[in-house]
């Protein structure tokens, strides 16, 4: 049986069964953007003028009250529940975590039961 020749072109890791990428990159390997090797990263740690521009650019653009209009119409914009259904909802958690710690003293006591008579405490 002759094998298949292989495409041309760069080889990626495919899964076998859905030829689907291996790896999160896409098994074409990625650049990474941290400097590898010593000596080639900045050594001074004061921000750069283009820094200290952006910052001054957003702090000229910040303002409080349209900042809290956003807010407000934002919220406005959210489709909040009604008592009715709060309660209930806050019921079923109270009622399922009671039924949670009936069965996890349950589960506790049977194993204690099956330790002592084990080991004969």
């Amino acid at each position: 049986m002759a094998c298949a020749r292989a495409a041309p072109g760069p080889r990626r890791g495919v899964a076998q069964l859905a030829r689907a990428p291996v790896s999160k990159t896409g098994g074409w390997g990625f650049e990474t953007l941290r400097p590898c090797q010593a000596g080639t990263a900045r050594s001074d740690t004061r921000p750069s003028r283009a820094a200290g521009k952006a910052e001054a650019a957003l702090a000229e653009k910040f303002n409080p009250a349209q900042f809290f209009r956003e807010v407000r119409a934002e919220v406005a914009k959210v489709t909040w529940p009604t008592r009715k259904e709060t309660l209930i909802t806050t019921g079923l958690v109270l009622a399922l975590s009671a039924l949670a710690a009936l069965f996890f003293l349950v589960v506790d006591q049977i194993i204690q039961l099956v330790m002592s008579w084990v080991f004969g405490f």
